[in-house]
C-alpha cells in the first residue's frame, strides 16, 4: 500500500532514530556497568520504531530504503572516521576540529545509531524477500492457500 505525502510515519522516524542514537550515547558515554540495559532497551525501542515505519512496504521499497540507509550510514561515519583516527595531516586537522569528549559522544550516536538502523531495514528486507513480512501471510499459508491444492 503506497504510503500519502501527509504520513505520520516522518516523525516517528525521527523520533525512533533519535531513541536510538541516546541508547548508543548511554553505552558510550557512561563507564558505569549498569549501562548495558537501559542502552539495549533504548535501542531495542528505537530500532522497533524505525523498523514499523516500514512495515507496510513491498520488498522493492524495502531494497531502496536499505540502500538509502546505508548510503546514510556511510555518510554519517565519514565524520566519525576523520575525527576518531585521522591518518593524515588534512584528516587530523578534521580530527583536531571535531576533538572533544561531547562531539565525540554525538558523532558516534549519530553513526551508530545510522548503521544499526540500515541493519534493522536490511534484515527487514530480507524476511520480507524471503516471504516473512508484517501483514502478509506466512511462507506455509501461502503454500496451503495457494498450491495446497495441486
Amino acid at each position: 500500500m503506497p504510503r500519502t505525502a501527509t504520513s505520520p510515519s516522518i516523525p516517528l522516524l525521527a523520533g525512533s532514530v533519535a531513541i536510538v542514537a541516546a541508547g548508543v550515547a548511554v553505552n558510550t558515554g557512561f563507564d558505569s556497568p549498569l549501562r548495558t540495559l537501559p542502552a539495549l532497551v533504548l535501542i531495542a525501542l528505537g530500532v522497533a520504531g524505525v523498523t514499523s515505519t516500514a512495515k507496510e512496504d513491498g520488498t522493492a521499497r524495502l531494497r531502496r530504503t536499505a540502500k538509502r540507509w546505508w548510503m546514510l550510514a556511510f555518510g554519517t561515519f565519514l565524520p566519525y572516521a576523520l575525527a576518531t583516527a585521522p591518518d593524515s595531516e588534512s584528516a587530523a586537522a578534521v580530527g583536531d576540529a571535531l576533538a572533544g569528549p561531547v562531539i565525540g559522544i554525538a558523532l558516534e550516536s549519530i553513526a551508530g545509531a545510522t548503521v544499526l538502523c540500515a541493519v534493522s531495514m536490511t534484515v527487514l528486507y530480507g524476511f520480507a524477500w524471503y516471504g516473512i513480512h508484517p501483514g502478509q501471510p506466512t511462507p506455509e499459508e501461502r503454500v496451503f492457500t495457494d498450491g495446497g491444492d495441486e
